[in-house]
């Protein structure tokens, strides 16, 4: 068998059969096509390979914070701190485990396999036709295709009767496509325009044909865009990038702060060992131990939250990443629309006009003209029209969990429309009217009739079509034929695909073809016009709005016809000012061409997978956050290239949902919106433990270097800091997880992706706040100092005020420009109890024996207490009323 030297669809009928070494009738002998499966292998695609727990374990420790911790805590056992070095150990593994729990849940609910082309096929061997399962096809297979069937294959048809595909898998097109056998001389001819071919991934929808195979498995046009996915890297998400830069710094911290103090102390003749412990032990406070487990926590509780409102997220860090979108790149089809086509106008010939509401499938729908709502039954013209609609069709409504339609997708709307008006063709059949011919719609006719007889007497012709091609053949007046063509033009206009319904009464023929064509071309009565449209989603307007309001900008990318897409555009509420680029238009430019003109253009029509990637590549130029959403085996490599993929979970093909990082169980282009709101939610709220935990680090770093600086004695002790680290600081840092959000949260443009978490004005918030509690601390360990009690005391005091200062400091973090301390405090049930359980911890600290001997406390009296009190509640109220006057300021 030879490699085949252009494209299939070049090939005429014959050049292919004698390439490729089969018989166009025959098909092969059952002995060469199994030779050629040996040397081939099965037509399967390759499935992606699954995340096994190893890996999933192994992400969550290659983390530089947790890098940090193992070095941090591998010092303190070498230095005989043995009760410091097993409390990082605790910290390590409760940040490593909750992260692979979570992760590991997410993934086994989403894993599957590609199981398009698990499925039967009818195949000529040896001039026997019999049926196989699709892994079995080899390329030179003949094979016989009808309506209904899975196509498991790429082939070049040799024979066509009334034959049509549904390659919205593939194209993003909704509508079907009419096949024929003719030679296609160009060569790159895009998927939706190879009439000739039939491709893997795709259905029949209508009539049958015969085809040569001319690509299997992964050499399929499903098999390249699969191994497309392979191709793609994915990169660091937003908050993996910045959490990598924080650890980074926190390291360079980390050492700057155990030289400085060393070399300090040293200068002001304190023991060389002693200081190089307390460099070391500082070094270790810069580190906030709790930070892998508390962003961990969040994230996953920010997993289960999208969950709940369908939205089910395959990664931890893909939770956060929406919050930071700044594209939404959206297929049309099925997307943006319900993939289901839908008759929303009709033009009778009389001259009226009804428009029909209804949500895709569903058999439910209000028929109104300009007087309002009306009943369908009470208008002759319309029953008529409704009536003949159905006849001429032989799509077929189905209901399981949901509606569907067996057959053609434009047939299958104007059965819709009958049945909204309670017409039921089956129901007919069954009564009185009785199918006695049919014409079969033909691509080059483009027209299709049936023959019906009402109680075996008056025999009746319907037919249906193109509209200019039935207005030629009717020879109905030119009055009748000017409105006729006025209202095809107006719905054209609208985007709109149009067909013609008309009917030939008194029929006196028979049920041929050719008595029925005789009898047509003697004229007929066009009884109106549809206007069919694969709807918007109800909610999509809505939604695109709030992403608006929220700095994000939407793009349409699709397969369809560049004017349909504009106008499904604006009445979805996208920006339509910039000009419509398609496929074609985009292969000719570079990346860099192509990032200036997506600055100005939300939709992209008859584009292919390359060109999906191409606009993800060129967003990434500009640094954009990238979320594609896709149900497509087309839309797939998009998907994984994209910052964050979002696939359509009940439409979506198996393909898709590996490929992506996100799955919409319900298929609502409002979810992402509010998986954006959450994902917002959630980096605030990591900004805010973040900020928590780094202040609190700061307050105890900043009172020992000034203690050292003063001469005074240690104001803590390492293990002291560690407690505070590992245990009194965790559950308030925690329970920012559950903060439910500020107002405004989706009223604000999306997060700068360049500004990271440590910038100036972070770093200048931790330092200021820092430094006003540590003060606080400081000047309580000064005065008990002063007031002649014992360094233990002393230390005790300072220990119990700076645990207390950082609890109380919460209330400055959950908020950001007002007091934490008001009535939204209820609806974060978790920081109250955590507030309790950290102050009976610190209690637990002072008075219970064993922990008061291994800490180095002791008992406080009443005075003490004041102090320590004192001590932790002045900095709140300094920092609360500096931040009255500054929002005093701002407001006047």
């Amino acid at each position: 068998m030879q490699n085949l030297e252009k494209k299939p669809y070049a090939y005429s009928e014959q050049e292919l059969i004698e390439t490729l070494s089969t018989d166009g009738k025959e098909g092969l002998t059952s002995e060469e096509a199994q030779r050629r499966f040996d040397e081939f292998g099965p037509n399967t695609i390759e499935s992606g390979s699954k995340v096994s727990a190893w890996k999933i374990l192994l992400s969550n420790l290659n983390n530089i914070i947790v890098y940090l911790l193992m070095v941090a805590g591998a010092v303190a056992f070498i230095m005989g701190d043995t009760v410091e070095g097993i409390a990082i150990i605790i910290a390590i593994l409760i940040a490593v485990l909750s992260g692979f729990i979570s992760e590991y849940k997410a993934q086994k609910s989403v894993e599957s396999l590609q199981n398009m082309v698990k499925t039967t096929a009818k195949v000529i061997r040896g001039g026997s036709l019999t049926e196989i399962e699709s892994s079995g096809l080899v390329i030179g297979d003949l094979i016989y295709i009808e309506e209904g069937d899975s196509i498991t294959i790429d082939g070049r048809l040799t024979s066509t009767k009334n034959f049509a595909t549904n390659e919205s898998a593939l194209t993003g097109e909704s509508e079907a496509i009419d096949k024929d056998t003719l030679t296609i001389d160009e060569q790159d001819v895009p998927i939706g325009d190879r009439k000739n071919m039939v491709h893997a991934g795709t259905a029949a929808t209508r009539g049958n044909a015969y085809a040569i195979v001319t690509g299997t498995g992964m050499n399929s046009e499903l098999g390249r865009i699969s191994s497309m996915l392979e191709e793609e890297e994915q990169s660091d998400t937003p908050l993996e990038k910045q959490l990598n830069t924080l650890g980074k710094s926190l390291m360079l911290i980390s050492f700057a702060v155990a030289a400085i103090v060393t070399i300090t102390g040293i200068i002001t003749g304190r023991e060389l060992y002693e200081m190089i412990k307390i460099g070391i032990i500082l070094a270790i406070a810069a580190v906030p131990e709790a930070l892998p487990a508390v962003s961990t926590i969040t994230l996953a509780l920010g997993m289960k939250t999208m969950a709940n409102h369908n939205a089910l997220v395959k990664s931890l860090p893909a939770v956060e990443t929406l919050g930071s979108t700044t594209v939404i790149c959206t297929d049309k089809t099925g997307t943006l629309t319900e993939n289901q086509m839908t008759v929303t106008h009709l033009h009778l010939k009389d001259g009226s006009v009804y428009t029909i509401t209804g949500k895709g499938y569903e058999p439910e729908g209000i028929f109104s003209n300009d007087d309002g709502e009306i009943d369908p039954s009470e208008h002759d013209s319309l029953q008529e029209f409704l009536l003949a609609g159905a006849f001429s069709s032989n799509a077929t409504l189905v209901k399981e969990e949901t509606y569907s339609i067996v057959g053609d997708p434009t047939e299958g709307a104007l059965v819709v429309l009958g049945r909204k008006a309670s017409i039921d063709r089956k129901e007919k059949e069954d009564g009185e009217w009785e199918r006695i011919g049919e014409i079969p719609f033909d691509s080059k006719a483009k027209y299709m009739a049936t023959a019906y007889q009402q109680d075996n007497k008056e025999k009746t012709l319907f037919i249906k079509g193109a509209p200019d091609v039935l207005i030629d053949m009717s020879g109905m007046e030119q009055k009748e034929i000017r409105l006729l063509q006025e209202a095809n033009d107006t719905l054209a206009s609208e985007g709109l695909r149009v067909l013609a319904v008309g009917k030939l009464s008194g029929y006196q023929g028979d049920g041929s073809e050719q008595a029925m064509q005789d009898a047509l071309q003697q004229g007929f009565t066009i009884l109106g016009l549809a206007g069919i449209i694969d709807p918007p989603r109800e909610d999509v307007k809505q939604a695109i709005q709030e992403a608006r309001e929220a700095g994000i900008r939407v793009i349409m990318i699709t397969g369809d016809h560049p004017k349909t897409a504009g106008i499904i555009a604006g009445r979805i509420g996208m920006d339509v000012s910039g000009e419509v680029i398609t496929g074609k238009e985009m292969d000719q430019m570079s990346e860099d061409e192509l990032a200036e003109k997506i600055k100005n253009t939300s939709i992209f029509a008859r584009v292919s997978p390359e060109n999906k990637l191409q606009i993800v590549r060129a967003l990434k130029i500009d640094e954009e956050i990238t979320a594609m959403t896709g149900d497509g085996v087309n839309d797939a490599p998009a998907l994984n290239g994209a910052d964050i993929g979002v696939a359509m979970g009940i439409r979506g093909t198996e393909v898709a949902k590996e490929a992506s990082d996100m799955i919409l169980t319900d298929d609502r282009f409002s979810t992402i919106v509010d998986a954006v709101r959450e994902g917002r939610v959630i980096f605030d709220n990591i900004e805010k433990f973040i900020y928590f935990l780094f202040s609190c680090n700061f307050i105890e770093i900043f009172v020992v270097f000034i203690s050292i600086m003063l001469g005074l004695p240690m104001p803590i002790v390492a293990l002291q800091i560690l407690w505070m680290n590992l245990v009194v600081d965790v559950l308030p840092a925690m329970s920012l997880a559950w903060e439910p959000g500020e107002p405004g949260v989706m009223k604000r443009k999306p997060r700068d992706p360049r500004r990271g978490i440590m910038n100036r004005s972070f770093a200048m918030g931790v330092l200021g706040n820092g430094a006003v509690i540590s003060l606080g601390a400081l000047a309580v360990f000064m005065i008990s100092l002063a007031m002649g009690w014992e360094v233990r005391v002393a230390q005790t005091i300072t220990f119990t005020t700076m645990a207390f200062g950082q609890l109380a400091h919460i209330f400055n973090v959950r908020e950001k420009e007002s007091f934490g301390l008001d009535r939204g405090i209820v609806r974060n049930r978790f920081l109250i109890f955590a507030l309790i359980i950290s102050v009976l911890l610190q209690l637990i600290a002072i008075y219970v024996p064993l922990l008061s001997n291994a800490l180095g406390t002791t008992t406080l009296n009443a005075t003490q207490w004041l102090l320590v009190l004192a001590g932790a509640v002045l900095p709140l109220l300094i920092i609360q009323g500096e931040r009255a006057i500054k929002r005093r300021i701002q407001k006047s």
